[in-house]
């Protein structure tokens, strides 16, 4: 059996290179991608541990409260550091949501590319789409146009708890009628 390759690969040394050189393609790959994996496994375990200290989305609302102008529910009332601490935790959620998203959807040797997009809708209508690329400006918007500050933190602190648990998971805002909600593209 062993005889039979060795004299394969010496007859035909062009076929054996390019063979050698796919297989150890392949093996690369697929070492990187359970490397990638459990590098976001780590950083998944480590993202728990900053939500319930650091990144508190319910302390964040009571330390807000005082940083504000009074009944306000948007970003664009707040004051100083309030603007400050909030533009922080939607810049670390950004950040931490994609992460969790590909970690919940992928597996050991294969990679996701699903992507998590925030949705506002108004009954069945879809007001609009906060993709995760470019949606601090977005997110600063909506709570600007429906009021919906200490909502839309609460909903991105549970948020990764449901991704991860892959459940539907949406916020219903009464005072404007719509509701904040998620899908994975």
């Amino acid at each position: 059996m062993i005889d039979t390759i060795i004299q394969f690969y010496t007859d035909n040394l062009l076929y054996a290179a390019i063979g050698t050189v796919i297989a150890f393609f392949i093996i690369f790959r697929l070492l990187k991608t359970a490397k990638i994996y459990l590098g976001t496994k780590s950083y998944v375990r480590k993202s728990k541990k900053k939500r319930k200290k650091k990144f508190n989305g319910i302390q964040l609302t009571d330390k807000i409260q005082k940083k504000r102008k009074k009944n306000t529910n948007e970003y664009s009332k707040l004051r100083g550091r309030g603007k400050k601490l909030v533009k922080k935790y939607l810049n670390y959620k950004l950040e931490e949501l994609p992460v969790i998203t590909r970690y919940s959807y992928g597996k050991l040797l294969k990679r996701s590319k699903k992507k998590l997009i925030i949705i506002v809708k108004n009954d069945r209508k879809t007001l609009k789409k906060v993709h995760m690329k470019k949606g601090l400006k977005n997110l600063i918007q909506i709570t600007n146009k429906f009021k919906c500050l200490d909502e839309l933190i609460h909903f991105l602190h549970n948020l990764p708890e449901a991704i991860l648990e892959q459940q539907d998971y949406d916020i219903y805002i009464g005072e404007e009628g719509i509701s904040i909600g998620y899908i994975i593209k």
